[in-house]
């Protein structure tokens, strides 16, 4: 079983260069679609002074703005992002009535037997699941899941935040119909496919503890 000490940086920083690298590349493509760069335009003496190098100095700032854009939400709001529901986002809210009996690895009579009969409010369920979430947390299947949960709901968050950003900007700068809509619909491409990684991520997190807690092996193997 792998465990986090205190002097090991928490999930999500461990996160932070992949979701860094994601929008620099991004700022990156929005500074070069919006400025018509291409490659076939520019010898490598004009190089220099192109929107391309222009480009790469804003993807720069890439690191700071996913920090300040990232914080900008609460963990609510991205809930809410990545599921879809204003209320009850979170898969712990269906952890019992949903999530249990989609996953076949999980013993429904034998997670009765450790739990007692399941809640049905949705608040019961996440707050019912969370606490046999905090006994498996250092399991390094739950680790994992978390990890990935946690990357795909800030990046989904953060595109979205970006897409928003960018079609103001495209809209600002007076940018032709065309190139605001490839810019709009390459970042909600973007979104839609972090969005769905992130609710089966956040899903499997669910079902994860709930099997482990199913099979009452303290946490040592799944």
């Amino acid at each position: 079983m792998a465990k986090k000490t205190a002097g090991s940086p928490s999930l999500k920083a461990e996160n932070g260069k992949a979701i860094w690298l994601l929008v620099s590349a991004d700022i990156v493509a929005i500074v070069l679609l919006l400025t018509g760069f291409t490659f076939s335009q520019a010898s490598l003496s004009e190089l220099a002074q192109s929107a391309f190098v222009r480009g790469l100095l804003f993807a720069a700032v890439g690191p700071l703005v996913a920090v300040f854009l990232n914080d900008l939400l609460p963990s609510n709001a991205k809930a809410s992002i990545v599921f879809w529901r204003i209320k009850d986002a979170l898969p712990g809210h269906r952890a019992f009535s949903e999530h249990a009996e989609a996953d076949p690895r999980i013993d429904i009579a034998a997670l009765k037997k450790r739990v007692g009969e399941f809640p049905r409010n949705p608040r019961d369920q996440n707050s019912s699941w969370y606490r046999l979430f905090q006994k498996y947390q250092s399991n390094v299947t739950i680790i994992d899941s978390h990890k990935r949960f946690l990357l795909f709901r800030d990046s989904s968050s953060l595109t979205l935040l970006i897409l928003v950003i960018a079609w103001l900007a495209s809209v600002l700068a007076k940018a032709p119909g065309g190139l605001q809509a490839t810019v709009a619909g390459g970042l909600a491409v973007q979104f839609l496919w972090l969005a769905v990684s992130a609710r089966n991520t956040g899903i499997r997190l669910v079902q994860n503890v709930l099997a482990l807690e199913a099979s009452d092996d303290g946490g040592k193997r799944m």
